[in-house]
Order: structure tokens, then C-alpha cells, then sequence
């Protein structure tokens, strides 16, 4: 992740020291030392603006870390070999700011209502397209090699080849689906699984929903009843990590409901961490899992430490 900066941030660095020592207007300084002027940095930042607009970054996030780099330069002499730190040290600083929410820990709510003897609803959000009911399947595996039983509800009732895709991966995961035909009431089924989940001691329900378009208002008001009815324990939303500032929008629309967490698919596409940034800016949530391939084994923890460590 951030494999794209390296270079560009480099260059950007080296740009910045070399304005300054064009723009020095004194000799009371030492050769070793630049005054860093509001005006010798606006142009230097502008680029560094505009290289992660170009990388999926949303323009309030990159304002923000723009702004911060600013800050920590302006008005101060300091030696030149020290600036390409504070730019590198600040950068990394304000990506851990933006990234650095809470952690959904799903296996303690898991154990947790293991204890109190009831199933765990998880139900996975997003548009079509997004990978929602690939990386459902991704993340029925990884709980099931965590020891844990499960339950399929096939709540994208909207798209028949929705169901379809869900029955195969539940066949091939061995796990029960609950499922009714193309149009039927998602709320009930979802409804009808969690009922399963209880009567059959399974640990965790693991809920498809519809994704539409962004146009269809329809989306918004089916999710919130399948929200009340069943009052989800943990809401992913599914989204590409190739999605641009059109993750914002997304984020926006399906917070509505609530998000608990982000699973950021297609992660091995695009790498380039815009779309982390930007989703995790907008709506204040984590991003929990990565989708890194097709398999099911594709599903990685995000790891933020290592992530802030390959920035730079």
C-alpha cells in the first residue's frame, strides 16, 4: 500500500529543499539553514495535492495532509538534510490520524454472544459490483478456521444470480443457506436465518444484501427495514479499493444505516490507498479486512502499523 508515493513523495521532497534554497533572501543564515516561507512552499504542495487526487485520494484528505506538512514547515530554519524528515514524518503522521480508528474486534462480539447463547448477525452492504457476496464467502471461511459455525442468508433477494452465487459458495463451503425466490422479503429472511442460527446453537449469520444502483431510493429504505427488524451485531460495507472519490459517496449513502467496519476489496488491483483514506476520513470508521485475490483465503487483516511502515 502507498507503494506509489515512494518515488513521487521523493521527488516532491527534493523539489520543496531546492525552492527554498532558491527563494533564500538572506545571508545572516548559515549555508546549512533555510527559513521556509509560506509562498516558497504553496506551488511544491499544490503538486503533492494533485499527485494524490490523481491516486484515488479525496480532495478534503489530501487538503488535510497538504495542509499539515505546511504547518510543521512554515516559518522555521531548519537544516536542509532535516526537511525531507519533517515531510516524511508528518506525511506518515497524518495518514496514521486518518486511518487509526477504533478496531471492530468481530471475534469478541462473536464470543460474547456465544456466552449469552445467541448467533452473531453480520450482513455486508455495498452496490453491485463491489464483491459483497465473494468476500462474504471469504469471510465465512476465515471464521469457519477460527472454529466457528455458520449460516448463510441469502438477502440480495433483488438479483436471482445473486442467490445462485451465494447457494455455490455455501455449497462449497458446506455451510446452510437460507434463502427464498428472487423478489422475496429480505428483512424475513435474514429474519428467518437468525431464527435457524438460534434453534441450531450456529454461531454466526452471515447476511447478502441488495446493492442497486446509486440512483435507487428504494436501496436506502430496504436496508433500514432489514436493520430494524433484525438489528444487525456488525454492518461491513463492501467496497472497491479501485473505486476513487466515488467510495465517499458510497460511504455516505450506506452510513445512513450505520457501518461498523469497511472490507476494502480487489486490494490486490489497486494498491494505491486512496480509497482507504478516503472512506475511513468520511464516515470515521475502520477498515477491517482487505480483499486480496479470489480465493478464499484472500481475505487479509488490515494491519495499519504495516501499512504506515511501507508509506515511505
Amino acid at each position: 500500500m502507498f507503494g506509489f508515493l515512494k518515488k513521487k513523495l521523493s521527488s516532491v521532497i527534493e523539489d520543496i529543499t531546492k525552492k527554498i534554497d532558491d527563494t533564500k533572501e538572506t545571508i545572516t543564515k548559515t549555508v546549512s539553514e533555510k527559513e521556509i516561507t509560506e509562498d516558497a512552499l504553496d506551488d511544491i504542495l499544490f503538486n503533492l495535492e494533485m499527485i494524490l487526487l490523481e491516486n484515488n485520494v479525496a480532495i478534503e484528505v489530501s487538503e488535510k495532509i497538504c495542509s499539515n506538512i505546511k504547518d510543521n514547515l512554515k516559518g522555521q530554519s531548519v537544516k536542509r538534510t532535516k526537511i525531507k524528515d519533517i515531510i516524511e514524518t508528518t506525511f506518515k503522521d497524518s495518514v496514521r490520524e486518518i486511518l487509526n480508528q477504533e478496531k471492530l474486534d468481530i471475534y469478541s462480539i462473536i464470543d460474547k454472544n456465544k456466552i449469552e447463547k445467541k448467533p452473531t448477525l453480520i450482513m455486508v452492504l455495498g452496490f453491485n459490483g463491489a464483491g459483497k457476496t465473494t468476500n462474504l464467502a471469504k469471510l465465512a471461511h476465515k471464521l469457519l478456521n477460527q472454529g466457528y459455525s455458520c449460516v448463510f442468508a441469502a438477502g440480495d433477494t433483488f438479483r436471482a444470480a445473486a442467490i445462485q452465487q451465494l447457494e455455490y459458495h455455501a455449497n462449497t463451503l458446506n455451510i446452510k443457506i437460507i434463502k427464498q425466490d428472487y423478489g422475496a422479503d429480505a428483512a424475513a429472511i435474514i429474519f428467518d436465518a437468525v431464527k435457524y442460527a438460534k434453534s441450531k446453537n450456529i454461531d454466526v449469520v452471515l447476511a447478502d444484501t441488495a446493492g442497486r444502483t446509486h440512483q435507487d431510493i428504494n436501496l436506502l429504505k430496504e436496508l433500514e427495514k432489514i436493520t430494524r427488524v433484525n438489528n444487525p451485531d456488525i454492518k461491513f460495507l463492501v467496497t472497491e479499493a479501485l473505486a476513487g472519490n466515488d467510495v465517499i459517496r458510497q460511504a455516505e449513502i450506506f452510513n445512513k444505516v450505520g457501518i461498523d467496519g469497511v472490507i476494502l476489496s480487489k486490494w490486490d488491483i489497486d494498491q494505491k490507498g486512496g480509497a482507504a483514506l478516503s472512506i475511513t476520513h468520511t464516515i470515521k470508521k475502520p477498515i477491517t479486512f482487505l480483499g486480496t485475490g479470489q480465493e478464499y483465503e484472500d481475505l487479509e487483516e488490515f494491519d495499519l502499523d504495516k501499512i504506515i511502515d511501507n508509506i515511505i
